[in-house]
């Protein structure tokens, strides 16, 4: 019996390809949200003087997490708080620019106007923590959840934790990379605000880049006309290098978007559950405007909880090193009775040439949360390949693992499968092309009881390892 299932995490420690970009007047969203209270400017002061900062009813929680062989650094909640507050003021910047007057909220100790660390000791060594990802992840998110069941008033929310380990002294490595709504980093002397530009270390920008991925914000790049020229590298994208080089770095309209949403930059809180899980559906239409070289997108969606925002994510499949480093997106309000209206120009696109592509077409919901819906197409000699020159690729295992095979639109025996490499009975995930549907058949020669797919499926379960025989059908 083959093993379906894959697990995949962002490693995000370091990211090469950088991308440049400065400043360029965005329109104001259509919901405009402001909190004319808040500080305007956040002073960084100095010496000891505590900088100012904004805390919201609900605050990032940020874990001190210190292994028994390797101490926190003295000075590191003046230090921190430092840094942080220089943080909270750049992603406040960054969000104005669409129009989002929003802060991340930073919890505060009033007797101090230090930022609040929660210093939780480790039951183990520094080597007890390595970077392997999940497995460090798991053990040590478990020992929090353990401190946290007896000091629950420590904590300010329920979903977002950013958690340090003290640089460690034995040459070995350490967890840095986001993992769900949590997400990790490295504390040490460098770790400050005047620190800016490093030429030696990019743990600074890492840091950033961790935190936005521990407050729901996926990889992006730039556009390559309007963003790449003016405004500088995207965050999440190789940010982590350039905010550290102290070069121009951004927040993209997607991300501020997500942000304007989380459940830690709201004040107050709003009446909405937060990330309170949706029924939707999704049915986005790309249609290839050859005189303007754009997709046109249109379509409808249901959601039962309010949406803010669709948000459409344009990922070329460049290899399972890409990790979404090279998607480029495009926010636009909901249309009149759910519908969906948007313009995709090829010119913001960097690969167009023979590359395949997933579209991740995203609800952005009120209440923080979002859903999705990925659709697939290639470009071939600069033509995006959809309807009757469009194809579907199927493939071996779940999560488009094993081989992959694309067949164009047309009929498919177990004898045709067989012979482009298909084997009968093998097939558990399909990357559905735009413009085209699969109808699969669990007998030769289109007999049997069969399934229809619209769109991708990353695990066909009620119809794994059944097809013996194929349609791809132009719609």
């Amino acid at each position: 019996m083959k093993n379906k299932k894959q697990l995949c995490f962002a490693l995000l420690l370091t990211i090469s390809s950088g991308i440049l970009m400065s400043s360029c007047k965005k329109a104001q969203v259509s919901e405009p949200e402001t909190t004319s209270a808040k500080l305007k400017t956040l002073a960084l002061g100095s010496g000891t003087t505590p900088p100012g900062f904004v805390s919201n009813t609900k605050n990032l929680n940020i874990v001190m997490f210190v292994p028994t062989d390797n101490p926190a650094l003295s000075d590191y909640k003046t230090r921190l708080t430092t840094l942080f507050a220089h943080f909270q003021g750049w992603f406040h910047t960054e969000m104005l620019r669409y129009g989002y007057d929003k802060y991340m909220g930073l919890p505060k100790v009033d007797s101090t106007g230090l930022v609040r660390f929660i210093e939780i000791p480790a039951q183990f060594g520094q080597s007890a923590y390595p970077y392997d990802s999940g497995v460090s992840a798991t053990k040590i998110l478990n020992e929090i959840t353990a401190y946290k069941a007896t000091h629950a008033s420590e904590f300010s929310n329920s979903s977002h934790t950013l958690i340090l380990l003290p640089n460690r002294t034995d040459g070995g490595d350490q967890p840095f990379y986001g993992y769900g709504k949590n997400c990790f980093a490295v504390d040490n002397v460098n770790m400050a605000v005047d620190k800016i530009p490093n030429a030696s270390s990019n743990l600074l920008g890492g840091m950033l880049h961790e935190l936005g991925h521990g407050l729901n914000l996926p990889h992006d790049h730039a556009k390559y006309a309007s963003e790449q020229p003016t405004l500088g590298t995207s965050l999440m994208g190789s940010g982590n290098v350039t905010f550290s080089k102290g070069q121009p770095t951004f927040l993209t309209e997607v991300d501020a978007a997500i942000l304007n949403r989380n459940e830690v930059f709201q004040n107050p809180l709003p009446t909405e559950i937060p990330y309170e899980a949706a029924t939707t559906s999704i049915n986005a239409l790309f249609a290839y405007n050859s005189a303007t070289q754009a997709f046109n997108v249109s379509g409808s969606f249901t959601s039962n909880k309010e949406v803010s925002d669709i948000l459409i994510y344009m990922d070329p499949d460049l290899g399972s090193s890409d990790a979404d480093y090279n998607a480029v997106a495009w926010r636009s309000t909901p249309a009149t009775a759910n519908t969906i209206s948007a313009t995709i120009p090829f010119s913001e696109l960097y690969y167009k040439n023979n590359e395949s592509y997933n579209i991740r077409v995203k609800l952005m919901l009120k209440n923080g949360g979002n859903v999705s819906k990925t659709y697939s197409f290639s470009f071939l000699n600069g033509v995006p390949q959809v309807g009757a020159n469009g194809s579907a690729k199927f493939y071996q295992n779940a999560s488009y693992g094993g081989y992959g095979i694309s067949l164009p639109v047309g009929q498919y025996t177990t004898a045709d499968l067989i012979s482009l490499g298909i084997s009968n009975n093998d097939v558990s995930s399909v990357n559905v092309g735009l413009g085209v549907k699969v109808i699969m058949y669990d007998g030769d020669n289109f007999t049997g009881s069969s399934i229809e797919l619209t769109s991708s499926s990353t695990y066909v379960s009620t119809f794994n390892d059944k097809a013996s025989s194929i349609k791809v059908i132009a719609l």
